[in-house]
């Protein structure tokens, strides 16, 4: 791989706010604690599946969705993400993965392999969404992706579902039966008490369980804590807990503060930095050419 490819690639990350050792320490530490609950959390001993969903679609849910993730593959667990949101996918463009078939191809039957990815991420792997279908829920709820699960529980010890916005379309909740819960991201000033808690309601009324909220978007200035230790002073950007009114939905929760509103955009803000990259030097002005005259006739 050249250094310009290599380049190119850890810019990707960094524009996407995906989770490395160059994210900030209270970025980090917040998904830690998210990691901390979830294996605490009650779920399957073979292979715990965990739906990440939101109630607006800005919510950030794809990127959480991919960090999660990667603080579970950084202790040595094998992690798959499942693109579930077949009506816009965002999980390849986050990792900057060709877009290929996937989910949607396999519950179509039209491929009989998984295509699941290997990601340079050590331990992560992806199932893309592939094509878009004209039936995506009813894709989820067949039973064509009961096996789907059922097969890459052989091989992972954590798949992380992305889901499209439950206040939007009815695919999230359709996977109620099928896993151990759904961590919740809500993005603070934007979704709204009464959107949040009718999105709770649609998973309640289908027997679904949260697993816990993830606020997100969080003001750093404003979400910090003090710490008693003065030593301690310099990390406090960060705040995990009740989350004030979303407080009494979960059962744990953190906290994290992005630059970005969700995928799309940080894929717009990255394409238009490459494009400016690319542009060439302006030609120097060319003299506009003289126009033509028409020879004078011959006086007779």
């Amino acid at each position: 791989m050249s250094n310009n490819a290599k380049n190119k690639k850890n810019t990707s990350l960094k524009e996407y706010k995906i989770l490395s050792a160059h994210s900030s320490f209270s970025v980090r530490e917040a998904y830690s604690t998210i990691r901390t609950n979830l294996l605490f959390a009650e779920h399957s001993e073979k292979c715990a599946i965990f739906a990440v969903c939101g109630a607006s679609e800005n919510a950030g849910k794809s990127l959480s969705c991919i960090n999660i993730a990667i603080t579970f593959a950084k202790i040595g667990k094998n992690v798959l993400i499942i693109d579930s949101d077949m009506r816009h996918p965002s999980i390849n463009k986050a990792l900057r993965i060709k877009k290929n078939t996937g989910l949607s191809d396999v519950l179509a039957k039209l491929t009989k392999d998984i295509p699941i990815i290997t990601t340079d991420i050590k331990n992560l792997c992806i199932l893309p969404a592939g094509s878009i279908p004209p039936n995506p829920a009813e894709l989820l709820y067949s039973n064509r992706f009961d096996k789907v699960l059922e097969a890459c529980s052989e091989r992972f010890d954590y798949i992380f579902i992305d889901t499209p916005p439950l206040n939007l379309v009815s695919d999230a909740a359709m996977l109620a039966e099928k896993v151990d819960g759904y961590i919740f991201i809500v993005r603070a000033g934007s979704d709204t008490r009464n959107g949040v808690q009718y999105a709770v309601e649609t998973i309640t009324k289908v027997n679904g369980k949260i697993a816990g909220f993830v606020l997100n978007d969080v003001n750093e200035k404003n979400a910090g804590y003090k710490s008693t230790y003065s030593g301690y002073g310099r990390y406090g950007k960060y705040g995990y807990g009740r989350y004030g009114r979303y407080g009494r939905y979960g059962k744990y929760g953190s906290s994290y503060s992005s630059k970005y509103d969700s995928i799309e955009f940080a894929d717009k803000k990255f394409t238009e930095k490459e494009e400016a990259k690319e542009v060439k030097e302006p030609k120097p002005e060319q003299e506009p050419e003289q126009a033509k005259q028409a020879p004078e006739k011959e006086e007779e």
